[in-house]
């Protein structure tokens, strides 16, 4: 390696303090040689700072390939069902189980692809296309049961959501991304309301929604003891699932006891573990399910808009005494005023 040649700055200001009185020539020829070292030392230690890193390069390349990815499934499929129904109106059902499957396996196989990357833009990409892969799926089998099959309507959609969710499931247990966890819990859900659905021709619409509601607080439960991750995908899709099946039980007087104490449930449950959608969904749900029962109960009244009133009073108060909690509870810097990591 060259040499550092001599700052010329440094050796005139050292020059000068020499004559001035405020070093000897020995204190500045020390100084000089140790500044000298240590620029060589730095100016071997630091990166190139116009190379970039390999791991810059396959992150770019990543986010394009995942760009990519996106748009050519999301093309793939809509320009198919399209062209398809365009060029083939009276499409026999046999063919239109073909497509799906064809469509199914294509998906799959370019997932399959990518299944051995790593980058997180190329993850989100393989489970994106496994979603889609499974919606397909579905698809296949709902037009088997529906159209070759001819079973009823109930037995279609348990067929569809049966395979859904049995091939969901594997690719859930390959891989607990949030998009499998969410196609696994949807997909259970609808065959759960399907096969109860199935038991009669007049099944009341709160017997589905009872069920569901049954599953999404086992499952629920099951994401707060990590048996089904991730668990902030499991709380979520849990919530969701209990507030749209306590709304198909109000025609039932018991019904508006169980949407109120749902919505109660999440409002409670976003205080404790702290998570803002919680009380988001909580508050939702509220605003859907206080006035409703104030129409029913109280009909012809000023019960329904007193009760929106009161129930944004409540919400705004609670707002208030989380946020002065968050204050008194918030991290705290350690003592000696130094700041934590991260």
């Amino acid at each position: 390696m060259p040499a550092i040649p001599p700052d010329p700055d440094l050796h005139a200001r050292l020059a000068a303090w020499v004559a001035a009185g405020l070093l000897d020539r020995g204190q500045a020829e020390r100084i000089e040689a140790a500044e000298q070292g240590r620029t060589s030392w730095t100016s071997e230690r630091a990166p190139s700072a116009h190379v970039p890193s390999a791991a810059d390069r396959g992150g770019r390349g990543s986010l394009v390939v995942e760009a990519l990815g996106y748009l050519g499934a999301a093309m793939t499929v809509v320009a198919g069902f399209l062209a398809v129904h365009r060029l083939w109106p009276d499409i026999p059902a046999g063919a239109q189980a073909t497509f799906a499957a064809v469509a199914a396996a294509a998906l799959g196989g370019a997932a399959t692809v990518v299944s051995a990357a790593a980058q997180p833009s190329l993850v989100r990409l393989r489970s994106t296309l496994w979603l889609l892969s499974t919606a397909c799926l579905a698809a296949f089998a709902g037009v088997l049961a529906g159209r070759v099959g001819d079973f009823s309507p109930q037995i279609t959609v348990l067929a569809a959501a049966g395979t859904a969710t049995a091939y969901a499931t594997l690719l859930w247990l390959r891989e607990p991304l949030p998009l499998q966890h969410l196609a696994v819990f949807a997909s259970a859900a609808v065959m759960t309301g399907a096969a109860i659905a199935c038991v009669g021709d007049d099944v009341p619409l709160w017997a589905p929604g009872s069920g569901v509601w049954l599953l999404s607080a086992a499952w629920a439960v099951a994401a707060h003891h990590d048996r089904v991750p991730p668990r902030g995908t499991g709380y979520l899709v849990a919530a969701i699932g209990l507030l749209v099946s306590a709304q198909m039980t109000l025609e039932l007087p018991v019904g508006h006891v169980l949407a109120l104490a749902t919505v109660g449930g999440l409002l409670t449950a976003g205080v404790v573990l702290r998570r803002v959608w919680l009380l988001a969904l909580g508050a939702y749900g509220t605003v859907q399910t206080v006035p409703q029962t104030a129409e029913r109960y109280l009909p012809g009244s000023f019960a329904a808009p007193l009760s929106v009133l009161m129930v944004g009073v409540v919400l705004l108060m609670l707002a208030l005494v989380l946020a002065k909690w968050s204050k008194r509870t918030g991290p705290r810097r350690p003592p000696g005023g130094a700041r934590t990591a991260g």
